[in-house]
């Protein structure tokens, strides 16, 4: 009994200490919040392929004709019910969630086939999570502008939404965000496309993704594509 009780206050004073010495670490590389942060800043998982490539499969199949809208994307566009907004059109949606630019540009091809009247593009916010090369995305999209030309689609290339940090986290960053749309609004001057800027419909006076549009910082929720679609109707 003497001996499990000396091995018991052994073990409390070594539990005290690594706590102790855990907490002055932790104190001295900045704090809990700077823990948080990195935390936060860590690499995403990787891409859902298999849901890309059923999604891509899936676009390739349907015999949907004479289209007037499509809209391209990742999950910001995916989860969006376009067709109900538009109900005397053909409206495709062909959004993907975690795509990126280089994964509108391979599956390109099927939306341009289709010649569609107008083809709205939103994409690049997971180009900035992955860490996409910003050279690199900007010439991904110029390819993608580039597939379009000689056919009657008018394209129409989209900001990228700003995102609410304190609910989403460090992950992507507005002055991020605004990078990257200053690189969309320069292809789209440059080719002669309407580039429609959604960001200052979305941001609060802090310069965030406004919390009544949004559940998770970098989603829209209903009020959100209500606004969105009262903004192309508008233009």
């Amino acid at each position: 009994m003497e001996k499990a009780n000396v091995l018991l206050a052994i073990s409390l004073v070594v539990n005290v200490l690594l706590i102790g010495t855990g907490s002055y670490v932790v104190h001295k590389i900045g704090g809990i919040e700077f823990v948080k942060t990195k935390m936060q800043n860590t690499p995403p998982v990787k891409r859902d392929s298999a849901y890309y490539f059923t999604k891509k499969s899936v676009f390739e199949q349907s015999t949907a004709s004479d289209v007037d809208k499509v809209f391209i994307g990742d999950s910001i566009t995916d989860y969006g019910e376009f067709q109900e907004y538009f109900p005397a059109e053909v409206v495709l949606n062909r959004g993907i969630r975690n795509d990126v630019a280089k994964g509108v540009l391979d599956r390109i091809g099927e939306v341009v086939d289709r010649n569609p009247r107008e083809a709205y593009l939103m994409i690049g916010v997971n180009d900035i999570r992955y860490r996409t090369d910003i050279k690199d995305f900007e010439k991904r999209v110029n390819k993608i502008v580039d597939s379009f030309e000689g056919k009657e689609t008018q394209l129409f290339i989209q900001s990228i939404l700003p995102v609410n940090n304190g609910l989403f986290g460090n992950e992507v960053t507005n002055e991020k965000v605004k990078r990257f749309n200053e690189i969309l609004q320069r292809i789209a001057d440059e080719n002669g496309i309407e580039y429609i800027d959604l960001h200052l419909s979305f941001t609060d006076k802090n310069g965030q993704l406004d919390k009544k549009f949004t559940v998770d910082g970098l989603h829209l929720n209903g009020k959100g594509y209500e606004v969105w679609v009262d903004r192309l109707r508008s233009r």
